[in-house]
């Protein structure tokens, strides 16, 4: 049974990867070769996907509101997405990762006055509380990082803090401390190596939360801005028009959904793969 759960894990791991390296090469291969700009408007508006104008590159998905090409938008957008999420799981990770290793480490006082902030900020619900921070901080692409990655540091620090107060009454690690050796040198080299599977399998999960996340606010005009491609951004203004064009809401719709199921897939593959109480073995995956 534990060897067929490991089979499966793997093959999710595999398919989500391959999905993102289709996604990616298609949108690496649209920033090079397209003939249309993602911000070049035109008179050719709604053309209906794989159409032409001026026999010259078929507009696969079509063209909007704008008569901006849809395909190259949004596989520019995925880019910028992908670019997005990296940013905001790198800043709220690294800040998690800290809180929780003090918190979790040192205990007492420190410990009772990190947490309690992080339930405050993880009792108020999450897309409420980004909306209020971009709001405050101005529409803008770094304003909505900013404010989604401080929703999601609790995350992190939560479960960081978790894996070290069941680590740090262990034996070696008292050990380790009756031989002398530094609190700093046996989270690095003791602790460390138990937070790693467990935090790459959360950031993993937390990227396609990030990524909705960026679109939900640029939906609602709080984070991307025009002529900037972005999904969220291009479905709010392709739902305009949806009777009359469903293509330029549709097809940046889809691209997100397959971008953020990839990275459920490898995140639940190893949140299997990647257990404690097993050797874990990067060859495996390949």
């Amino acid at each position: 049974m534990g060897e067929l759960k490991t089979i499966l894990s793997i093959k999710r791991i595999r398919y989500g990867i391959t999905t993102l390296m289709i996604l990616a090469i298609i949108s690496i291969l649209t920033i090079l070769i397209t003939p249309f700009k993602y911000d070049r408007i035109t008179y050719n508006v709604h053309l209906p996907p794989l159409s032409s104008s001026d026999n010259i590159w078929p507009h696969i998905f079509g063209t909007d509101s704008l008569g901006r090409d849809v395909f190259t938008r949004t596989f520019y957008a995925f880019m910028l997405d992908i670019s997005c999420g990296l940013a905001i799981v790198g800043i709220s990770g690294s800040i998690g990762l800290v809180i929780g290793l003090i918190a979790g480490y040192l205990g007492g006082a420190v410990d009772a006055v990190l947490m309690r902030l992080m339930d405050i900020v993880i009792s108020i619900p999450g897309f409420i509380l980004a909306i209020a921070i971009a709001a405050v901080l101005g529409a803008s692409l770094v304003n909505a990082i900013i404010a989604v990655a401080i929703v999601t540091i609790p995350i992190y620090a939560r479960l960081v803090r978790s894996i070290v107060l069941s680590v740090k009454e262990s034996l070696f690690i008292l050990a380790a401390k009756e031989a002398g050796i530094s609190g700093v040198r046996i989270i690095f080299k003791h602790i460390m190596p138990h937070i790693i599977p467990m935090f790459i399998t959360q950031a993993t999960l937390e990227l396609s939360n990030a990524i909705l996340y960026i679109a939900a606010l640029s939906f609602i005009g709080l984070g991307v801005q025009e002529p900037t491609p972005e999904w969220g951004l291009m479905m709010s203004i392709g739902r305009r028009y949806i009777m009359e064009a469903w293509w330029p809401a549709v097809f940046p719709g889809i691209v997100m959904f397959l971008t953020v199921l990839a990275f459920n897939l490898i995140g639940d593959g190893l949140r299997d793969y990647l257990d404690p109480k097993k050797r874990f073995s990067i060859v495996k995956l390949i």
